[in-house]
């Protein structure tokens, strides 16, 4: 079994956007992952973030599209997805406060840490530095 990946906003959106620079990267990255039994995990927060910066990029079909994929692949159980309920945002809050001296990082990639935390993931889907910057042992792939 695959060790269990976060997928970041920004994965998603490499593996969607064509245009995107690191799309093949990212394609090729997500492509080996669920073929060889992979899940990811994300949550609704991120979903939310892709599907708004899709929307913009790309036309209504190609989004609609992948929305459609995104949910199947959560009916099917080929991806786990994790909604950000009252404690994982008030424990978000705490870490919002906590790192104060980093004020680049966005309250969504906070709830990120905390599910990532919770469930023991230490490899997540992202170009974001945030996620190494933040000292919980999270680690960039690919």
């Amino acid at each position: 079994m695959k060790k269990p990946i976060f997928f970041d906003s920004w994965g998603w959106i490499a593996v969607v956007d064509r245009k995107d620079p690191y799309h093949k990267t990212a394609k090729h990255f997500y492509e080996d992952y669920v073929n060889g039994g992979g899940i990811p995990i994300t949550t609704d927060y991120i979903l939310d973030e892709v599907l708004t910066v899709l929307r913009r990029r790309l036309t209504h079909q190609v989004v609609v599209k992948f929305g459609d994929g995104i949910f199947r692949a959560v009916t099917i159980e080929k991806l786990h997805l994790k909604l950000i309920d009252n404690g994982r945002r008030e424990k978000a809050w705490e870490l919002f406060k906590k790192y104060q001296d980093k004020p680049n990082i966005s309250f969504t990639d906070f709830t990120s840490f905390v599910v990532m935390s919770e469930f023991k993931i230490r490899n997540v889907f992202t170009g974001d530095d945030h996620f190494e910057k933040v000292n919980l042992g999270f680690k960039k792939v690919p």
